[in-house]
């Protein structure tokens, strides 16, 4: 959550810096940039659209916002559903004691028949680390033979990973709109992209399972 904030701190800072620049180039006799109704769109897209009087505009990014909100908060919660259920799944079906287990568990279990299974693969690889981690009994697991348990958890796992990802790429949308918003208020005010090019990318990180954001202003 820090890192995210840190991450909306920076676009912020970033887009101020852009308005102040822009102001240092004008003509002095050109109207003065208003502030209030891009920090507004900042804050909640669509408010500095109807600041200027634009009502339509105003309108989509605060339903897109809406939107955006909204299959936010369904994806992690369908995520938090699917995890839910598979943990009980494999309590259940595998024996699994399920409070203090990392995600690194989970998926090792949907892998593995027994904790035994793992850890003799794991002494042929001499992956010492990986066995060490799993010597205490509270980490054990046992699907009895099983395969089609096994699978059944790890699909139920991936569907509660893919929801996950799914909210983190709508959290970028989310942050998205309100740097599109505040632009599209720079626009109205002709001070911004009559002639820049902006490019946001997002990038997903297999191995920290985090999305990556690049934003780009050409001039």
């Amino acid at each position: 959550m820090v890192q995210k904030l840190s991450k909306i701190n920076l676009i912020i800072i970033f887009i101020l810096q852009v308005i102040v620049a822009q102001d240092l180039v004008l003509e002095k006799n050109t109207p003065k940039l208003k502030l209030a109704p891009i920090i507004k769109s900042l804050v909640i897209p669509g408010t500095g659209e109807f600041s200027l009087g634009n009502k339509t505009r105003g309108e989509i990014f605060s339903l897109v916002e809406s939107a955006l909100w909204i299959t936010t908060i369904g994806s992690f919660l369908m995520s938090n559903i699917d995890q839910r259920k598979s943990q009980a799944f494999a309590s259940e079906h595998a024996n699994v004691f399920i409070s203090g287990k990392d995600r690194e568990f989970w998926v090792d279990i949907g892998n593995y028949d027994t904790r035994e299974a793992f850890i003799q693969e794991h002494l042929r690889f001499r992956d010492n680390e990986a066995v060490e981690r799993y010597k205490n009994i509270e980490w054990d697991w046992d699907w009895k033979g099983s395969t089609s348990q096994r699978e059944s958890f790890e699909s139920m796992r991936i569907s509660s990973d893919r929801w996950a990802l799914a909210g983190k790429f709508f959290i970028g949308g989310i942050v998205l709109n309100h740097i599109v918003s505040a632009i599209d208020v720079l626009y109205l005010q002709n001070r911004f992209l009559s002639t820049g090019k902006i490019t946001f990318v997002p990038r997903y990180d297999p191995v920290t399972t985090n999305l990556i954001y690049s934003l780009t202003v050409q001039f």
